[in-house]
């Protein structure tokens, strides 16, 4: 490995570990899809994404952030669909330097929650590096979806790299990089965030070999009806699971890890829980110190969902097991549950940066996957070009025949594009699901990457 290499893969992983995921300016021109005139029946509440106005996509390229493109946003987005412009919008910093779960909603779906992972460009930032780490989780109530409004924030640790709702809509968890006492805990009630708590991982032996020891989290995602959050640990190739030990008063005073660690393939980025809750999916990106480009120009294998089906919650000696694995393209972020449990999307970021035509070139893709939730074995569908630089953050509908997509940028001139695209999940009688685009796109600030459809 060459030391130009090694310095790139140092970096990356140290924010996010792309070596290189993005369209080469000069090898292919992409536009925003022309726009539908009739807005697909995209079922729900409202659509909440948020955009990254502090960088350009090809940072993770050559390290350099540009000129600032506009603010950190959040956008809403009513449904029904009734026209291509947002609903509403309110500044919030935010960063697409994570998981692609740095946006959570309440139960009720009157408040979201933006972690803060890196803090807005200053005047004389160059590259990825002169971004401070962000510190900040911030709520914003948006009962009224026309005027969201902050309602309050609270420090959670160095780096939050995503944050995840407790059933009961008491409790955050955020994964961060606070070194010795990662996971951090925080109530919200009444509109108000309680004093945050930050916690070290139990039974995580140290590994000298790695950078941050092997003891920081990337991700961690709460059980959808139990006390119980999942961490994945990417650069140990590792699933824990804990269960969260309460006060009388319901703060979180402890986690005590619940059966045994599971190892899944390489760097699980995030996870989601199926929605039942027997199993939990990682997204495992093939990404790590030891992946380097071979003689086609390729940077990672393809990416593996991993199926892990749970204990069951009363065993007196709980043990977690994986029951499948399947392949998907290169640099799958992105993943999420249809509503009736049965299919998983993932938004793939490809390898748009090699010239079209040599050998190792791919665009973004998104892939359908059917989940059996009897058993957690998992089918690949299929796959489906779209034209997207760095697209992030894909849900479902309510009723499970559309999906959207966000879209970083588009190829073309400043200030680029960015956009939520929106995708119809086709089911014929007797042949398997495909995704066919609806053409019909909503823009957004510069820089949309994480999104939630919120049904309640």
């Amino acid at each position: 490995m060459t030391r130009k290499y090694e310095s790139c893969v140092k970096k990356t992983i140290e924010t996010k570990f792309r070596t290189a995921v993005l369209l080469s300016a000069a090898s292919l021109l992409i536009s925003a899809p022309a726009l539908s005139q009739q807005p697909p029946d995209f079922e729900g509440r409202y659509i909440a994404a948020i955009s990254d106005g502090d960088m350009r996509a090809y940072a993770y390229i050559d390290g350099r952030i540009g000129e600032k493109r506009g603010p950190d946003e959040l956008a809403l987005v009513a449904l029904p669909l009734q026209s291509s412009e947002l609903t509403g919008r309110i500044e919030v910093s935010n960063s697409v330097i994570n998981p692609v779960y740095s946006i959570a909603h309440s139960p009720d779906g009157n408040t979201i929650f933006v972690a803060e992972t890196a803090t807005p460009q200053e005047e004389g930032d160059l590259t990825i590096r002169d971004l401070q780490p962000g510190t900040t989780l911030r709520a914003i109530d948006v009962s009224d979806l026309s005027a969201p409004r902050i309602v309050d924030e609270v420090e959670v640790g160095t780096r939050p790299l995503g944050v995840s709702v407790s059933p009961d809509g008491r409790t955050l968890v955020l994964a961060t990089k606070t070194v010795g006492s990662p996971l951090t805990f925080v109530t919200f009630e009444g509109g108000e965030f309680g004093e945050a708590q930050q916690l070290p991982l139990q039974n995580v032996s140290e590994m000298p070999e790695l950078f941050d020891n092997g003891q920081l989290p990337h991700h961690a995602e709460w059980h959808p009806t139990e006390d119980i959050v999942a961490v994945t640990l990417n650069l140990r190739n590792q699933v824990q699971f804990y269960q969260v030990d309460r006060a009388d008063d319901g703060t979180v005073r402890g986690i005590d890890q619940w059966g045994n660690s599971i190892v899944t393939s390489k760097w699980p980025m995030s996870g989601k829980f199926s929605r039942d809750g027997r199993h939990f999916v990682t997204n495992d990106l093939k990404w790590g110190p030891d992946v380097g480009p071979d003689r086609n120009g390729t940077y990672a294998a393809p990416s593996q969902l991993t199926s892990i089906r749970l204990a069951g919650l009363e065993d007196e000696e709980p043990r977690h097991f994986i029951m499948s694995g399947v392949g998907v393209p290169q640099h799958a972020e992105s993943i999420a549950f249809s509503n009736d449990g049965s299919m998983i999307v993932t938004l793939n970021l490809g390898q748009t940066w090699i010239p079209e035509g040599e050998a190792g070139h791919s665009l973004s893709t998104l892939s359908l996957v059917m989940f059996d939730a009897e058993t957690g074995l998992m089918s690949h569908v299929g796959d489906w070009e779209m034209l997207g630089i760095l697209p992030e953050g894909v849900a479902f509908d309510a009723s499970d025949r559309y999906i959207v997509a966000g879209v970083y940028e588009y190829e073309g001139p400043e200030p680029r594009e960015s956009a939520l695209e929106f995708w119809r999940v086709q089911r014929n009688p007797g042949k398997a699901p495909r995704l066919v685009p609806t053409g019909y796109s909503v823009a957004t600030g510069p820089g949309a990457h994480s999104l939630v459809v919120v049904n309640e």
